[in-house]
């Protein structure tokens, strides 16, 4: 048997602690401090679970070291913080490469995988080497430390020992399954328009009439109802300042291009499709009690808001039911990693959270189920929001960058690349890789080929498109891919998922076989652009 695989539930072979006054050298054999904190390691119910308890000195991470041979392992891949944009892609063994949640390790024989349990209270980080796996557990609060007032779960380690002549895309999807035993998964698929990557912005309730109408059209003789999503430009407060853009609330007010949100989503649902909107809680331009303000300055003025605070949970339960209210059926929420982290899980620098006794996870955990709660059962898209606290919470997560209507290389490295997360498709939540952008900037061509992509392996399938823009053919086309959509897909999986960074190559269980050629309007890839050209 090939040395490939380290069975995680056991007592690891050392802790370190790293505190919020150790030095820089805290790793070093000769900065090492008298571990004087407690940490309890049980094996239960298949997992490591790990437990931390409260010390005097305040936390930040946990390193947990399990020693084994690994010397015959070839090739690995982790996940990523929150959404991918092309980072989750197979490498040699790279002993520093810092892999979220969990990776696979593959022998050429066997995939193997190793991770925690989703909605842990820690950010988990591992990293692999010939020698052992090495497991950070991030426990800071801000950027700081945790002032634990009582022991905390931590996380729950899990590990499967692949089998040799497994498909190693199915032995990930099995993976999934042992992290994420309990998933909320929509109770339809999740299939239509989103119009931010052709409008922008520039939106009204008549052109949301008109979008719904050509959507109704693209999915004529569809096994359930599209939804059309309405995105950022229906709220009052939209404009650009010395300090950046403002897009954010206070939400009880429309533009100038709507006379109500309730009349819209009543005129979408007349014309037979669900209700969908956009919106970004965690900024107001409303003047909030000082201490529920967040630690970072706003771009584009205004304010963040602090989600550990009472006051913020209370707003944004307020601000989710009423839209909820309006009839809306899909609520995507937007910005709270930016919001409050910056990039997750990066909350460098001196600063807390208004709650020091809860760790980043938990906050963001928490604040992920008031959005849920307060929706009262519409389907709820987390966008810019943790996969791993996300799972369980929501029915729809998106799991790629942003696409684009401007550029298909964006949309080839961002959305087509989360494609590599499709494990996690109906196993964590239903993944959404973003919209496929019909405008006159981008090949439609090739953004069918990415929605159909979409389509046959049942991820959520959605596109942007200009009015009056598809041509008689690409209207057939879209009517199929969208009919497969509401059918739950084909069950397709990509062939080429071991060893690339964007599959291209699809098989359904019949035997049916698709092939995506991302490359060759470019003859290759586009190198040189920009977010607008």
């Amino acid at each position: 048997m090939k040395h490939s695989f380290i069975d995680l539930c056991r007592q690891p072979d050392s802790v370190l602690f790293q505190y919020e006054d150790s030095g820089v050298r805290f790793e070093e054999p000769d900065g090492r401090e008298e571990q004087s904190a407690r940490l309890e390691y049980r094996v239960e119910d298949g997992a490591g679970v790990v437990v931390l308890y409260p010390s005097e000195r305040p936390y930040k991470r946990v390193k947990l070291r399990f020693r084994g041979d690994l010397s015959d392992s070839l090739m690995m891949m982790g996940d990523a913080y929150e959404r991918t944009v092309g980072q989750t892609a197979w490498s040699g063994i790279t002993p520093h490469l810092e892999m979220p949640w969990y990776f696979y390790l593959y022998d050429g024989e066997a995939l193997h995988g190793f991770g925690v349990r989703t909605g842990p209270s820690c950010v988990a980080t591992f990293e692999c080497d010939p020698y052992g796996i090495t497991l950070w557990l991030d426990v800071r609060n801000g950027g700081g430390g945790v002032a634990l007032r009582e022991p905390l779960r931590a996380a729950e380690v899990v590990c499967r020992r692949g089998t040799p002549g497994e498909i190693p895309y199915f032995a990930a999807r099995e993976f999934c399954r042992m992290m994420c035993p309990r998933p909320n998964l929509p109770k339809e698929p999740v299939f239509g328009v989103n119009n931010w990557y052709w409008a922008y912005g520039n939106i009204t309730h008549a052109s949301i009439m008109e979008e719904t109408d050509a959507l109704m059209e693209m999915t004529e003789g569809a096994a359930c109802r599209p939804y059309m999503t309405i995105d950022d430009g229906w709220q009052r407060h939209r404009f650009t300042s010395r300090t950046g853009v403002y897009n954010g609330g206070p939400w009880d007010a429309v533009n100038e291009g709507f006379s109500s949100m309730r009349e819209t989503a009543e005129a979408i649902h007349e014309k037979g499709a669900r209700a969908g909107i956009w919106f970004r809680p965690l900024q107001t331009c409303v003047r909030v009690p000082r201490e529920a303000e967040g630690p970072k300055p706003c771009h584009g003025d205004g304010f963040y808001l602090d989600p550990s605070h009472p006051f913020t949970k209370e707003q944004v339960s307020r601000d989710t039911a009423m839209i909820r209210s309006w009839g809306y059926d899909l609520i995507k929420h937007d910005f709270s990693t930016f919001d409050t982290t910056d990039t997750y899980p990066y909350a460098d620098g001196d600063w807390h959270f208004y709650d020091r006794t809860r760790t980043n996870a938990e906050i963001l955990r928490d604040f992920y189920r008031t959005v849920e709660e307060a929706a009262g059962g519409a389907v709820v898209i987390g966008c810019n929001t943790v996969n791993h606290l996300v799972a369980g919470i929501h029915a729809v997560q998106r799991s790629g960058g942003d696409t684009s209507g401007r550029n298909f290389e964006v949309t080839r490295r961002d959305g087509g690349a989360s494609l590599m997360r499709l494990p996690q498709n109906g196993t964590f939540f239903a993944a959404d890789p973003d919209c496929a952008a019909f405008t006159a900037q981008v090949d439609h061509g090739l953004n069918l080929d990415f929605l159909e992509a979409c389509a046959i392996s049942g991820a959520v399938t959605l596109a942007s498109v200009t009015p009056h823009t598809l041509r008689p053919a690409e209207m057939k086309r879209i009517r199929e891919i969208f009919s497969i959509a509401s059918r739950g897909g084909l069950g397709a999986y990509p062939t080429d998922w071991l060893g690339h960074n964007v599959p291209s190559r699809f098989e359904t269980p019949d035997g049916r076989r698709f092939d995506f050629n991302w490359y060759r309007v470019y003859d290759g890839v586009r190198r040189f652009y920009t977010w607008g050209n």
